[in-house]
């Protein structure tokens, strides 16, 4: 080492010891690596030095909290355990299922196997530690420590390459103290803290819960006794009864026909976003519900739907949104919304982005991804930044990508991955997320720009909650193909958390192609989408309000 280099430590040193009594090491360590200009090699000599130091700002991250670490170790093995038992439950009921047997037995011997996941439910029970108990970690600490190795890697150095052990131990304290953030957040209440369920930072989408499940069936017997009717409105005003009228008059109903069109479209490779508003807790399972009682299970029985981090929080609020639709987790306007808890946002805003870079993947990169593996596509991740490199050119996981894509269509989805910083955003994508993404990514998406249910009005009438119109930038690309929808009468089954009969209202607009001209020009064309819904005929008046549309809030 130069004898310039010593001293410049030797500055550190000293500085860093006056104020070791004063501040945390980790902010000590990060206005030591400010104060002067290193090179790469000096502050890789720098934090070798001090690595000691890292390790004790790490220690002091939970606050030396023995019983929480007992506690959360403790957890993490019987959950280890349970999914090992799981594994073979499943392999016996595989096997059973296989032997000749009556379908009913069968079906009972699927459901038993589901109702005892050891695993779910070990973790269930885990999930209180973090409702309940307020967190033990340092959140001013570990903000050090993040920019300590953001400042570290402005200045060229692979902080995880030279020191793993200390980043896999902050990535851990930092998602246990995410946990406690993340119920707080969003489960308030006693009941809602009791009912929390396991939540994965890592995880962006959930599968939607099949017609066999029980929470399914639940929700089905409960529809059967209480909606009363559906209730079809064309352009013109007029009313089909689906319980009353024929299944020919059904059938020559306006939103029947738009139902066909936008089939046909689904049919030549389009992809169909239903898109629409609703006034009811219940709206969005009603609208999938309603769908399907009109036969078009080929664009409701596996559809995917948008939802907030507030869905995925409790047992009751889960189940509910897993009936509705393959779910593809988002983080709705921080106007409407707003995430309170620090550090919360950030972290959501990252499996959000995830969501967007799948649903936004451009029609070559779903080609690629109905061939590559989860491996091979997170080796195009890795590499298709430089794919003329050596190391790339003799990746087995690459060698048939030219058989998969020809030239333009590789140039078309290298643009979208550069366009998108997939090598950033794309670089923690679970496998389960991307194999699910496989089976469903040309089903139809159902979403809600309000992000919640519409305003009712004393007189009966609906206000379209603010929505943000980026919504149509965010989602949509061109070529895909939007049918508009209008469901209302949600409010008068379920209000408060009484249900009541009643009948629904639905309306459907004729389908038509999204053009890139549209989601250059979101801002506008994001509410004309919204508004050409709000006037779709109903049983019920639908209105737009400008003024809610700018930010006022109705009383």
């Amino acid at each position: 080492m130069t004898k310039d280099i010593k001293e410049k430590f030797a500055d550190e040193d000293l500085s860093d010891s006056k104020r070791s009594n004063e501040k945390p090491e980790g902010e000590s360590l990060m206005q030591g690596l400010k104060n002067k200009t290193f090179t790469q090699a000096e502050a890789l000599q720098f934090l070798q030095q001090n690595k000691g130091r890292l390790e004790k700002s790490l220690a002091s991250i939970d606050k030396r909290d023995v019983l929480s670490k007992i506690t959360v170790f403790t957890m993490a093995i019987f959950s280890k355990l349970a999914g090992w038992v799981d594994v073979l439950k499943r392999g016996f009921v595989n096997l059973l299922m296989k032997l000749p047997a009556p379908e009913i037995i069968k079906q009972s011997l699927h459901t038993a196997s589901v109702v005892t996941n050891f695993k779910g439910m070990v973790d269930f029970i885990r999930t209180k530690y973090y409702a309940f108990k307020k967190s033990p970690y340092n959140e001013k600490l570990v903000q050090h420590m993040d920019e300590l190795i953001g400042h570290a890697t402005q200045q060229g150095l692979d902080f995880k390459q030279h020191f793993p052990d200390v980043v896999d131990k902050l990535v851990i304290r930092k998602n246990h103290m995410l946990q406690h953030s993340f119920f707080k957040e969003f489960n308030k209440t006693h009941l809602e803290r009791l009912l929390a369920t396991p939540f994965s930072f890592k995880r962006s989408l959930s599968p939607v819960l099949p017609d066999r499940a029980l929470w399914h069936k639940l929700f089905g017997a409960l529809e059967g006794r209480y909606i009363q009717d559906i209730i079809l409105v064309d352009d013109d005003g007029k009313q089909t009864s689906f319980k009353n009228d024929s299944k020919r008059q059904v059938e020559s109903s306006h939103s029947v026909r738009n139902l066909y069109e936008a089939s046909v479209f689904k049919a030549n490779g389009h992809r169909v976003f239903i898109i629409g508003h609703h006034e009811g807790y219940l709206g969005p399972y009603f609208v999938r519900s309603a769908l399907r009682r009109l036969g078009f299970d080929n664009l409701a029985e596996n559809n995917n739907t948008v939802v907030g981090p507030r869905m995925f929080s409790s047992l009751l609020l889960k189940s509910g949104a897993s009936n509705v639709g393959n779910m593809f987790l988002t983080l709705p306007s921080q106007r409407t919304t707003k995430v309170n808890e620090n550090g919360l946002a950030e972290a959501l805003q990252k499996s959000a982005r995830r969501t967007q870079f799948l649903i936004k993947m451009p029609n070559v990169g779903l080609k690629l991804i109905e061939q590559f593996s989860y491996r091979d596509f997170m080796q195009l991740i890795m590499h298709y930044q430089n794919l003329q490199a050596e190391q790339a050119a003799l990746n087995s996981s690459l060698s048939w990508l030219d058989e998969v894509l020809n030239t333009d269509e590789q140039a078309e989805l290298i643009d979208y991955l550069l366009a998108c910083d997939a090598i950033n955003v794309a670089a923690e994508l679970d496998k389960q997320d991307y194999d699910l993404f496989k089976q469903v990514m040309h089903e139809p998406f159902l979403i809600f720009p309000e992000g919640s249910r519409s305003y009712v009005e004393e007189n009966g009438d609906i206000t379209l909650k603010y929505f943000n119109p980026k919504y149509l930038q965010a989602y949509l690309r061109p070529g895909d193909v939007i049918l508009p929808l209008s469901l209302v009468g949600g409010s008068d089954i379920l209000q408060g958390i009484k249900l009541t009969k009643g009948k629904l209202g639905l309306s459907l607009g004729s389908p038509y192609e999204v053009t890139a001209e549209m989601i250059d020009d979101y801002a506008v064309e994001g509410i004309e989408v919204m508004r050409n819904i709000a006037n779709l005929p109903n049983t019920k008046k639908v209105h737009l309000s400008d003024a809610v549309q700018t930010g006022k809030k109705k009383e």
